[in-house]
């Protein structure tokens, strides 16, 4: 097995086996106060799981490609969260000169396009894997 490859799977793991740990509260979450429920943690740490994984079982073999597909669908998640859930106090930016509310309705119509992206790339992925794979 190359080194890189079983690196960057190994990184990838670790920092998704950190937010999981967050996420159930293995790690106490006072240590980090994070600003999400402890499930978004969880399918965040997912998400380099599955990439990492993906990484490690060589990109482009069925499981490593359906790995990706479903790693997507979870970005879909966490980002699909935020544009409706999250407190928009925590959303910094926008547009100078437009008041407070229009930057987070404008925050949360970004990460809603994003979530709609990350949907289609993951849909999109499987569904080649699937056409691919004959199933």
């Amino acid at each position: 097995m190359e080194t890189k490859r079983l690196i960057t799977a190994g990184v990838a793991a670790c920092v998704g086996v950190v937010l999981l740990l967050i996420g159930i509260d293995v790690i106490p979450k006072r240590a980090v106060r994070p600003n999400v429920p402890g499930w978004v943690l969880v399918v965040i740490g997912l998400v380099p799981i599955l990439a990492g994984g993906s990484v490690f079982l060589h990109v482009g073999s069925p499981v490593a490609s359906r790995m990706v597909g479903v790693s997507l669908l979870l970005m879909a998640l966490v980002f699909l969260w935020v544009a409706l859930f999250a407190d928009p106090r925590h959303m910094s930016g926008g547009i100078p000169f437009f008041p407070d509310r229009c930057n987070w309705l404008l925050g949360r119509f970004a990460f809603g396009l994003v979530a709609f992206f990350f949907v289609w790339a993951g849909v999109w992925a499987l569904k080649h894997q699937f056409s691919r794979s004959g199933g």
